[in-house]
């Protein structure tokens, strides 16, 4: 089923999941960006939910905020804000957390706006299906929204390939002229929550792979010693 209006959607899909044999709604959002439109659009959306019998995920661009944090400027609360959270609270839907950071659109400007318009959101029923969720954010390539990962695997990456800093590489005379070398490196990034994103990945792809040189190098040291 998919609903159109000016300047919205609402795309739905029932799907069959053959590992847990149950079936649920996925409904794909994108509300008006249109003060006029926003009350039609979540009058849409609870007649939705309202009418549904199945576990369901609800995800997209709502175009509103939740809460004045959702915002790095002041003024932050839209005027509809309240009325989305009473939906969300009277159809007891659950929010997954979001990682990789706090806003999900730019306007792309040299001193951004930044909020956070796009959500998961799940019914108790569909997470008590999938209770390992977790919601990614990526980094911007050419929209001005961040794209959202949803996985619900089960399943955790083996301790070997997490990035752990340990305490020791502070008295190493070589980590902190790195730690600057790295910090100093241009890049890309139009705002300043995404620069630090960048760098940040930049520091634990290669303190990654030092560790490992210096795990490596104290094994032979103690092989050297013992013998």
């Amino acid at each position: 089923m998919g609903s159109f209006q000016k300047g919205e959607f609402m795309l739905q899909m029932n799907l069959w999941d053959k590992i847990n044999r149950v079936k649920w709604n996925l409904l794909v959002v994108y509300g008006s960006a249109h003060d006029d439109r926003k009350m039609d659009f979540l009058s849409e959306l609870s007649s939705f939910c309202s009418k549904n019998k199945e576990p369901i995920l609800i995800g997209g661009d709502f175009n509103i905020i939740r809460y004045s944090s959702e915002r790095n400027k002041p003024g932050g609360r839209h005027s509809y804000s309240d009325t989305f959270n009473t939906l969300i609270h009277f159809y007891e839907l659950r929010e997954i957390i979001m990682s990789g950071g706090l806003y999900t659109w730019s306007n792309n400007q040299e001193n951004p706006t930044l909020e956070k318009l796009d959500r998961i959101l799940v019914s108790k029923e569909w997470e008590d299906i999938f209770p390992n969720v977790i919601v990614k954010k990526l980094p911007r390539k050419v929209s001005d929204h961040n794209l959202l990962i949803v996985s619900t695997a089960s399943f955790k990456p083996p301790s070997f390939i997490q990035f752990r800093f340990e305490i020791s590489w502070i008295s190493n005379p070589d980590f902190l002229p790195l730690v600057e070398k790295i910090w100093s490196k241009p890049c890309r990034a139009k705002s300043a929550p995404d620069k630090i994103q960048q760098k940040l990945k930049l520091f634990k792809q290669f303190f990654e792979g030092w560790g490992f040189s210096l795990q490596g190098e104290r094994k032979k040291k103690k092989g050297k010693d013992q013998h």
